[in-house]
């Protein structure tokens, strides 16, 4: 006996612990294939329209899932520095004019959030530099 387990050799590695495979990217990735490769070419008129806005959901769904932990980080670092729980206290700072002294800053800090979320919707979405303040 050499102690080595051969059973799961011809397995893929087990990347999505504590579940195995498939991993949610990997149905999803299925079921779109499936879609944009073989029912989207054979559609026409609003079956075609409708299969691309699935299509495209899923898209955005992988993205989710690939990008959630670093935007998360990000978005957190945020409203850290910015002392804010969330968006709505953040707002009500802003309106309260806590930021007036700083606008430029938060402004950036901003549009990294905005264009974080942007490229999860719509990569194809290019961000044009926002003009100085």
């Amino acid at each position: 006996m050499t102690g080595i387990d051969s059973s799961d050799w011809a397995l893929p590695p087990r990347t999505n612990l504590p579940y195995d495979s498939p991993s949610a990217e990997d149905l999803i990735k299925a079921v779109q294939e499936y879609l944009s490769q073989d029912l989207l070419p054979n559609s026409s008129g609003a079956e075609k329209w409708k299969l691309r806005i699935a299509v495209n959901s899923l898209s955005i769904a992988i993205r989710e899932l690939t990008e959630r932990d670093q935007d998360r980080e990000a978005y957190d670092k945020l409203m850290d520095e910015l002392e804010a729980e969330n968006e709505a206290s953040l707002a009500s700072k802003i309106k309260a004019g806590d930021f007036d002294d700083n606008f430029a800053d938060i402004h950036k800090n901003l549009s990294e959030i905005v264009k974080r979320k942007l490229d999860v919707s719509n990569p194809v979405y290019k961000q044009q530099t926002p003009k100085e303040i």
